[in-house]
């Protein structure tokens, strides 16, 4: 075996045997200043990437989040809003009520007080009625007698007669 390995080693190229350790060699250094080099960086930025992947999923999570939380907060204030407009139309309804009714009050008490005026006025009248009623029936008694009655006679037979005088010889019913 031994020539074998001599007829080998004669017949061997050694330009390619050193080829062929400059290549191994040359794998070595690139593996050590190239490859883990690359491989380290290509680590560090699928590390970056995927850091990068899942920091865009939770921002896309709360944005959907913060957006329902804002349709609920807008719906919120849409059914406060409405609320409110309801509020405002009952206490408008109320208001309007009341005024109302302070008006009808106030048309009562204005129509009573006149009732009381007309009757107050009423009975003044009356009395000058019968006051005038008496003074004429005086003066014609007067006239009758063809005598000027004196001022006592004249006042005491004033008050006689009116209180002799009822409201139906008046002709005014109450």
């Amino acid at each position: 075996m031994h020539l074998e390995w001599a007829k080998l080693i004669e017949s061997l190229n050694w330009t390619f045997v050193f080829n062929l350790v400059n290549f191994a060699l040359l794998l070595v250094v690139l593996r050590f200043l190239l490859f883990k080099p690359a491989l380290a960086y290509l680590d560090r930025r699928r590390e970056l990437i995927a850091s990068r992947m899942a920091t865009a999923r939770r921002d896309q999570e709360e944005a959907a989040r913060l957006a329902r939380e804002a349709q609920v907060a807008l719906q919120a204030a849409r059914d406060q809003s409405r609320r409110t407009l309801e509020e405002a139309a009952a206490r408008r309804e109320d208001v309007l009520a009341a005024a109302k009714g302070e008006a009808e009050r106030e048309a009562r008490r204005i129509v009573e007080e006149a009732r009381r005026q007309i009757e107050q006025d009423r009975a003044q009248m009356e009395d000058e009625l019968r006051r005038s009623y008496a003074e004429i029936v005086v003066l014609g008694a007067g006239r009758v007698l063809e005598r000027e009655v004196k001022v006592e006679d004249h006042r005491r037979l004033l008050d006689k007669l009116l209180a002799e005088i009822d409201d139906q010889a008046l002709g005014v019913g109450r």
